[in-house]
């Protein structure tokens, strides 16, 4: 098996089939070091200049996305490195010049059939314009998710499913046991039940129940 092949059969175990091509063409063309990591509750992703001590374009994805998630966040690391080679350093990071490339990667994998049928109709609102819009860009973030791993994907709960007062844990704090006291625009102001510490919350979160459960109907309450 070439070096090729073996990148190529790599990548497959991550992205879905028909993006491997494509995807190697552009990290080979870029000399890009791809690592796949364990899952980070932190981030997704990254993407790393090159630099004195780091002379080359570096780009890391969690491992335990699902292919099309996979294929989003890479894109979104992808746009980094080609802002990076128009703009250097002087743009923000996810500023307009970075924000046109991402779209324009997006579409041109809509295009060439990379993505689901069922995610083109949210896909092709949520590049329709600039800037990008947070709301429709986590709504498209589930919608892959769930388009690739149904059964996961519908029992998971957002905060923005709850009604405003409910109590609540999410994934990455789950000691932690808040209530939503308001919703301000697309984050919630929650409070600490313990400390009474007040946090602002984006209502993408996931939820999980006070036993680590997802939350029962009745707690959410009718939507």
């Amino acid at each position: 098996m070439t070096q090729e092949e073996q990148y190529k059969s790599t990548l497959s175990r991550y992205l879905p089939a028909s993006a491997v091509d494509a995807v190697y063409q552009f990290l080979n063309s870029h000399a890009v070091h791809l690592h796949i990591t364990r899952k980070r509750d932190s981030k997704l992703g990254d993407y790393r200049m090159p630099q004195p001590r780091h002379e080359y374009h570096e780009i890391s994805i969690n491992g335990d996305l699902s292919p099309h998630m996979f294929l989003f966040v890479l894109l979104h690391e992808m746009a980094h490195l080609e802002t990076f080679l128009h703009h250097g350093r002087s743009v923000q990071p996810h500023g307009h010049e970075w924000q046109q490339n991402y779209r324009s990667l997006l579409v041109d994998y809509a295009n060439a059939g990379h993505f689901p049928v069922e995610t083109l109709p949210l896909l092709k609102k949520y590049t329709a314009k600039i800037p990008l819009n947070r709301n429709l860009g986590s709504e498209l973030e589930r919608q892959l998710r769930q388009t690739d791993s149904p059964d996961t994907a519908l029992s998971e709960l957002l905060l923005k499913d709850l009604p405003v007062g409910s109590r609540f844990r999410i994934k990455s704090r789950p000691q932690h046991l808040f209530q939503s006291v308001e919703k301000r625009r697309t984050r919630y102001r929650c409070i600490d039940m313990d400390t009474h510490i007040p946090y602002l919350i984006s209502g993408s979160m996931p939820i999980v129940g006070a036993d680590g459960d997802p939350i029962n109907d009745d707690l959410a309450g009718s939507h």
